[in-house]
């Protein structure tokens, strides 16, 4: 008896789901419709035998977005830089690195993907710029009007042996002091990542000016959208206290690490989001005088959504379309359940405000894979999930076909994250795992070079891992993508209802999405045993029986086949799989 209460329990066990009815049939914006996709351009393709991905080679694979549905691409840092932190150090925030190319090969990239109505968003970056930048070099010899273009400081004093001491005891996200000395200047100057990247002075007014100008350059050259990056870093304390521990820092955190410390000193200052509007100000400007929409999307990292959601800004003054979403990220640990995933969803959207857009994705430049994270078998069903929820999303470039972070030895590592920790602890830190080349077919250097050395080593198992392998091949990661884009373009997927469930005491995480009767359900177990799901009595509005319109890579049992009509009341999925049912 005991055994079959126990049973009943399972079978029966819910988490609490959001309800959102469906929405009226108004256009989406490109932005809230289109899958964006994230290109690191130094691992895209390379089109000139240097081991380095280029703006050329970026057009040479542009029917590549064709054929997977994306409707935005978003380029990581391309503008003239010495590549201290590839690409994120600006020596002109209005040129092109020669790495990639010049503004002809810009403008001709532009020109293609607009041909193929593909969106172009620039990453921007105005928390500082490179320390070869002319403005800091002027700002060295205090030069006017440069002087106090950055944030420059008074030694604390001087120790015994006549050096200066720091202000205090802020730390940058790289490790070591945020401060670094200038003799010319007898002055130290802050900067919150590599020490060549120093940070401007935004109290500065005409520094925003400044950036204001290349934001309008990028416009006028026709860009259709601003990813902002590392935006919470703009302002700090002007009394310079000292930053706080942090008293949930890791157990194995050090003092001179970014971890160890609470940064409210440094972090999300107030005047941070003044800054944001006037930015969105000018993007919307040009939106109303042409009347084609940009988007400015900003990369935040917040532990209460409360905070995040600030950036959403008001209708008074907007301020970003929306805040990047790390939660899948920040929340979502090796040992989650469909409990936790949720939550996160749920309270995204219980807190969001009235009126903006959710936006889902599970990885970036700045983060290891997911396949690393979690193991090959998510890949399908967090594919299913952040592309089918409510929302914009973002795909980081080989997420289509399940790619895996890469070991580096210490000897290739470039990344300066990884670089400044040494040899012993790089792995804690290193960026490089999920930043090599797309492998793109199984010939030389995954089709990515022909170069003898790529700047970062390529996976081992490209030959078999790589887009030509899955393309037109059934159920292998890129083609079941390419069925979840399709979804998107549904008027079920822009105007359905969501509802939302965990079942099974947190194995299996489903929803489903309904516009005027016709719909779609995702089941995901992410449990490791084979289960029986009751999705007619679980969720509202779904009929006895639907249509398996795709499932995850391998899917099991081998009795349910996609375009099978199946019942509703009995769905069985294998452990660790996924299932997308039409009707």
């Amino acid at each position: 008896m005991l055994r079959i209460l126990l049973f009943l329990v399972l079978v029966i066990s819910t988490s609490e789901c959001i309800k959102i009815p469906q929405k009226p049939s108004t256009p989406l914006a490109w932005w809230q419709e289109g899958i964006i996709y994230q290109i690191y351009p130094r691992s895209h393709m390379d089109s000139n035998g240097d081991g380095i991905g280029d703006l050329v080679g970026i057009e040479n694979k542009l029917d590549h977005f064709v054929d997977i549905g994306v409707g935005a691409v978003w380029i990581s840092p391309i503008y003239k830089s010495p590549m201290k932190d590839f690409g994120y150090d600006i020596s002109n925030f209005t040129d092109i690195e020669p790495i990639f190319g010049n503004m002809s090969t810009f403008k001709s990239l532009s020109d293609a993907l607009k041909a193929r109505g593909i969106k172009l968003v620039m990453d921007f970056v105005p928390n500082h710029s490179s320390d070869e930048h002319p403005w800091f070099q002027l700002s060295v010899n205090r030069v006017e009007p440069y002087t106090d273009y950055y944030v420059w400081k008074d030694a604390k004093g001087f120790d015994e042996n006549g050096q200066p001491i720091v202000p205090n005891n802020w730390i940058s996200v790289f490790g070591g002091s945020a401060w670094e000395w200038r003799e010319e200047r007898q002055q130290f100057y802050l900067h919150q990542f590599v020490v060549e990247q120093p940070d401007l002075n935004y109290e500065n007014p005409k520094v925003m000016i400044q950036m204001l100008a290349a934001v309008k350059f990028w416009l006028d050259m026709g860009v259709d959208g601003l990813r902002v990056d590392a935006v919470p870093h703009m302002f700090e304390d002007p009394e310079l206290r000292d930053q706080l521990e942090d008293p949930n820092r890791p157990p194995e955190s050090r003092p001179d690490e970014w971890r160890y410390w609470l940064h409210t000193m440094t972090y999300n200052l107030p005047k941070t989001l003044d800054a944001m509007a006037e930015f969105r100000k000018l993007i919307d400007i040009y939106s109303a005088l042409d009347g084609r929409e940009r988007c400015m999307m900003v990369e935040v990292t917040m532990l209460k959504l409360d905070e995040l959601f600030e950036y959403y800004g008001s209708e008074k003054r907007p301020i970003a379309h929306f805040p990047f979403n790390f939660e899948f990220i920040n929340r979502i640990k090796k040992d989650f359940n469909a409990d936790q995933i949720l939550d996160l969803v749920d309270e995204w959207f219980t807190k969001m405000p009235e009126g903006k857009t959710a936006n889902w994705l599970v990885g970036n430049h700045d983060n290891h894979r997911v396949a690393a994270r979690f193991g090959d078998y998510v890949i399908d069903p967090f594919n299913m999930i952040i592309h089918l929820l409510p929302g914009s999303s973002v795909t980081y470039y080989g997420e289509e076909i399940g790619m895996q972070d890469t070991w580096i030895s210490w000897e290739d590592t470039v990344d300066p994250a990884g670089c400044n920790a040494g040899p012993e602890r790089y792995e804690l830190f290193s960026r490089d795992p999920e930043r090599t080349p797309m492998q793109w077919d199984d010939t030389k250097n995954s089709g990515f070079s022909t170069a003898n050395k790529t700047w970062l080593p390529i996976n081992e198992n490209y030959p078999n891992l790589n887009a030509k392998a899955q393309r037109g091949v059934n159920e292998t990661h890129l083609e079941i993508y390419k069925k979840i884009s399709q979804l998107r373009k549904t008027n079920t997927w822009k105007y359905g209802s969501l509802e939302t469930k965990a079942l099974y005491s947190g194995k299996v995480f489903a929803f489903s999405r309904i516009f005027n009767a016709n719909g779609f359900i995702v089941l995901a177990n992410f449990g490791g045993e084979e289960l029986v799901i009751d999705a007619y009595r679980q969720l509202d509005g779904i009929p006895l029986y639907a249509t398996v319109y795709s499932r995850s890579s391998g899917f099991v049992p081998e009795t349910i086949f996609v375009g099978d009509i199946v019942e509703t009341k009995r769905i069985t999925i294998g452990g660790r799989h996924s299932l997308i049912l039409e009707f």
